[in-house]
This record gives C-alpha cells, sequence and structure tokens, in this order.
C-alpha cells in the first residue's frame, strides 16, 4: 500500500475520532451534493440539512488533512482548527450562492473537529398580489 495513502488513512481517523455518537447522528441528517464554496483562502465544503435551516461546514480535504497531520504531530497541542469566523463567511456565502442572500446566520458551533454546524433565518417570503 502506498504510504501516503496509509498516512492520509490515519489522518482522518484522527481528525474524525473525537465525533460523539451525538453528533456522528447529527452529521448523518445532512443530504448530499456538497456544494464547493470558494473563498480567499480555502474551497469550503458545506451540505445542507434535509428538514431543518442548517448547514454543515468544513474546510477542504486538503486543509483538513492538514488539520490532521498539524494535531498528530504535536499530540494534540496545535490548535489548528480553521477559525469559527471563516466557516460562518463560508455558509453566508453558499446562502448568497443559492438564491439566499437575505437569509443570516443566528449561530454556529463545533460539530466535531472540523465541521462546523450553522443556523440560519430567512426574512418571510410577501405574498403575490
Amino acid at each position: 500500500m502506498n504510504f501516503r495513502i496509509l498516512a492520509a488513512a490515519l489522518i482522518a481517523v484522527s481528525v474524525t475520532s473525537c465525533a460523539t455518537s451525538e453528533s456522528m447522528s447529527r452529521m448523518n441528517t445532512y443530504k448530499f451534493p456538497v456544494h464547493h464554496v470558494k473563498m480567499a483562502d480555502d474551497t469550503y465544503r458545506v451540505y445542507e440539512h434535509k428538514t431543518d435551516n442548517s448547514l454543515m461546514v468544513a474546510p477542504s480535504l486538503g486543509k483538513t488533512m492538514a488539520i490532521g497531520a498539524a494535531q498528530g504531530a504535536t499530540l494534540g497541542l496545535a490548535d489548528t482548527m480553521t477559525p469559527e469566523q471563516k466557516l460562518e463567511a463560508a455558509a453566508q456565502q453558499h446562502l448568497a450562492n443559492t438564491g439566499r442572500g437575505g437569509c443570516k446566520i443566528t449561530r454556529g458551533y463545533l460539530l466535531s473537529k472540523p465541521l462546523y454546524e450553522f443556523w440560519f433565518e430567512c426574512p418571510p417570503v410577501a405574498p403575490k398580489a
């Protein structure tokens, strides 16, 4: 087996191993496909929830692997997480990209490293006359 493939698999496992069963259940409620949102610093992955107004946002796979490698190399002491504000900006950009620019992020939290969940509200749609 190629060493790089094995290393990538180990990094992915180490990054996701901190997930609780509750957060894993929540992550499974998101639907595919993944939406890619290009920002100045990275291309983020955004998933829409199946039934409610929430988004799950993660850095690119390359950035996620780099986060896992840095944390593994420092035995988890390095804080290499993408700042929540950057992930929130990607979530807001996704709303704008999908015709929901009037919607606003109302709250967000770390779901499981490096995944954040953001909730949003949209203004009521005025009835057509």
